[in-house]
């Protein structure tokens, strides 16, 4: 059985892989990678138990956004939860 963190590293990963095989990173791309690295810790601490479910995750960072970190709760609101 994998571990929270062993399935968020690869949720991450996962998440990653498109944007860094993509030659120029767009806008949205390059918002993404920055989520996962400032959100990783927020994910971790408030959804673990929505990992490894993307969609999951962005719900449940919509419910706790008050609980974010104030870097993480930005970049949320420039628009990863959409």
């Amino acid at each position: 059985m994998k571990t929270p963190a062993a399935l968020a590293v690869g949720l991450l990963v996962a998440l990653a892989g498109p944007a860094l095989a993509a030659k120029p990173l767009s806008d949205a791309a390059r918002l993404r990678q920055q989520a996962e690295h400032v959100c990783y810790n927020d994910v971790q601490k408030l959804c673990a138990d929505a990992i490894p479910d993307e969609d999951k995750i962005k719900t449940c960072m919509q419910v706790k956004h008050a609980s974010l970190s104030p870097d993480c709760a930005k970049i949320y609101d420039q628009g990863i939860g959409d």
